[in-house]
């Protein structure tokens, strides 16, 4: 399967989140070789990244790219040394934010849970498809991620096409709602899978927020213990795995529900059947 990439501009351009910047001096690198059609692409979308992630009180100027870029030193400001992370979120551009992640995604994913539970930014699922055939993929990024990140398109729709791909339309906001029913359904086809032999690969940009609130919920369903032990239990595998704080109240708030989901599995294994099935 071929790589994924950002597939867009390899140097800020666009705006971004540049207005809620003014008088910050632009990112390094602000000539872009971009077309206009890709540069239009990314100034039209907000990458789904929790300000959360972010530090709140910043650094006082907008984050800067150090080049040539690296997997080493991208998340580093070529300005103060700082990590990205040190920055506020309105201290970092859209067209910025995409230049860090596409450099510093892994390829590979974390085990969670052996041979049932992985857990990866939007770069592994390429990797771990292509590695085990069997690996299907709960994207809770959803077809969103292909707006700012256009190469992961074609590879994503093949595995929709052959049934190992599921969307979760989220986003990574301490405002966002997840459904409790399209969460349930999620599982339930998540733990139908597993159950037929076929690993769970959950992704999302980063494999930090989103996936991360997912493959907690999983837990807290198939190993019937708390939010709390249960992200503990991700995170203990995964440390890069943080759930925005909405996220992280949300699922305490569907405890109860979604450890009841999975005394239902364990007592009638059949219940699974209802808008899915294992893949071919």
């Amino acid at each position: 399967m071929r790589g994924l990439g950002v597939g867009a501009c390899s140097s800020p351009v666009g705006s971004g989140r540049r207005a809620q910047m003014t008088g910050a001096p632009a990112a390094v690198g602000a000539q872009s070789p971009c077309s206009p059609l890709a540069a239009s692409r990314l100034s039209a979308i907000e990458v789904q990244v929790a300000s959360s992630q972010f530090s709140a009180e910043g650094v006082g100027h907008a984050f800067e790219l150090r080049r040539p870029i690296s997997r080493v030193t991208a998340r580093k400001c070529a300005a103060c040394g700082e990590d990205i992370k040190a920055h506020s979120r309105a201290e970092v551009m859209d067209e910025t934010l995409l230049v860090v992640l596409d450099a510093t995604a892994e390829e590979r994913a974390s085990v969670i849970l052996d041979g049932e539970l992985m857990v990866g930014g939007f770069k592994t699922v390429a990797t771990e498809c292509a590695h085990d055939e069997r690996v299907v993929v709960i994207n809770c990024a959803g077809t969103r991620l292909h707006a700012f990140m256009p190469r992961t398109a074609a590879p994503f729709d093949a595995l929709r096409t052959a049934g190992r791909l599921r969307d979760l339309e989220w986003e990574d906001s301490e405002k966002y709602k997840m459904h409790e029913e399209e969460l349930l359904d999620a599982l339930r086809w998540a733990r139908q899978q597993t159950q037929a032999g076929n690993p769970v690969l959950v992704n999302c940009a980063q494999g930090q927020s989103r996936s991360g609130a997912f493959a907690t919920a999983y837990l807290m369903a198939t190993r019937d213990i708390s939010a709390a032990e249960a992200l503990e239990s991700v995170q203990a595998k995964r440390p890069l795995v943080q759930p925005n704080t909405g996220f992280v109240a949300q699922l305490a708030e569907l405890e109860t529900v979604v450890r009841s989901e999975g005394r239902k599995w364990k007592m009638l294994p059949r219940l699974l059947t209802r808008d899915s099935s294992p893949r071919a």
